[in-house]
């Protein structure tokens, strides 16, 4: 477990700055039993801090451009970016910083691996549970393992909990995931409430634990990347504000080695091996039947893989009855997409690229929609 500084006893606090261990985290309502405790810990709003970053670039004659997509990324003596509305922007340095590189194909993405992880926020009464960050730390981290932080809301406080980690698209339980961490949640909080937010997201995990920020493997000099966050994409985003404007005025900057996106790291070799098995493993979908035999069988608000020849088709049927069918093989890497029907999206098991339920891309590394095709 880890816990914030701010609700350990006064004598506790005072001239604490190492990493320690208590006997347990500061709960009433269940005894987690040992935990480490990390001291000159802080809890801020994203929305606000990101609001008063896009200020303060404003404010240094910066532009910041929502909506335009980048179809190509290029390096050389000038990067170029060529925008889907047909603009190109060039530029002495680039920074791809989308989570996972929509601009590299091959090299970044078998060193990090996307996981989708669960999140459920439950109605608790006001200051029942103090302001406190919790990981619980399983034998197995990806299997099971949970997380929480409380919200203020007015006249009562949220309890957000997450965790039931997956592969993205390997898995198809999305519900009862939800309904494992409520269940998990009022096992130890008998005060939760009723639970007024359900959502999933995605976080890129580093074979190694530790973030690529630096110049992006096998491309020019001048093309940089920020990923694999591993859920920790805020304290990352900061880093690499700082690490990558030191790279770029080629200044040193003690942090490069440590997070060079072109490391080798021996220790996670296994690690590495495993995610890379689990990759190739899923190119066999290509084989196999569809989801279902027909898209009579596809309900409305649904979809399922459905095979048409030698070829697989994505099929969405919405809520009015109508059938709406792309390519179901992934524009990054040609693995076939899946149905995630808790976020109605189709998802990549290879590499984590996410699509909409009519096959636009939402999530890289792939960067284009999945074609359209006729019905199978």
């Amino acid at each position: 477990m880890k816990v914030l500084e701010d609700e350990l006893p006064a004598a506790h606090r005072a001239g604490l700055t190492e990493v320690r261990r208590l006997d347990r985290a500061p709960l009433e309502s269940f005894d987690t039993g040992p935990c480490l405790h990390f001291p000159r810990q802080a809890q801020f709003h994203p929305l606000k801090y990101l609001i008063g970053l896009a200020k303060a670039i404003a404010r240094e004659g910066g532009r910041i451009f929502n909506g335009t997509h980048a179809d190509e990324i290029e390096g050389g003596s000038e990067t170029h970016v060529t925008t889907s509305s047909g603009y190109t922007i060039t530029a002495d340095a680039l920074i791809v910083a989308t989570n996972t590189p929509v601009n590299d194909r091959v090299a970044i993405h078998t060193k990090q691996a996307p996981y989708t992880t669960y999140v459920i926020g439950a109605r608790i009464p006001k200051d029942s549970v103090p302001s406190i960050l919790l990981w619980d730390a399983p034998e197995d981290f990806y299997q099971g393992y949970h997380y929480l932080r409380i919200e203020r809301a007015g006249d009562h406080d949220v309890l957000i909990v997450g965790g039931e980690d997956h592969k993205t698209g390997q898995q198809h339980d999305g519900a009862q995931r939800w309904g494992k961490l409520e269940q998990w949640t009022r096992n130890r909080f008998s005060m939760a409430g009723e639970i007024e937010f359900r959502w999933s997201g995605q976080v890129m995990e580093p074979v190694d634990g530790l973030a690529f920020i630096g110049r992006n493997p096998g491309d020019s000099e001048n093309v940089f990347i920020a990923t694999g966050d591993s859920g920790m994409g805020m304290t990352h985003g900061t880093i690499a504000g700082v690490l990558l404007t030191d790279l770029i005025m080629a200044r040193l900057n003690p942090w490069t080695d440590l997070y060079d996106p072109g490391r080798k790291t021996l220790v996670a070799a296994k690690d590495f091996a495993q995610e890379n098995i689990n990759v190739a493993a899923q190119y066999t979908d290509l084989l196999t039947p569809g989801d279902v035999d027909s898209v009579d069988q596809i309900a409305k608000g649904e979809g399922a893989v459905v095979r048409s020849g030698l070829s697989k088709v994505a099929s969405y049927r919405d809520e009015d009855g109508t059938l709406h069918n792309v390519s179901a093989i992934c524009t990054h890497l040609g693995c076939v997409v899946a149905w995630n029907s808790a976020e109605k999206t189709w998802d990549c098991p290879c590499h984590g690229s996410r699509f909409d339920k009519l096959g636009s891309v939402i999530n890289g590394p792939a960067n284009k929609d999945l074609p359209p095709v006729e019905e199978p």
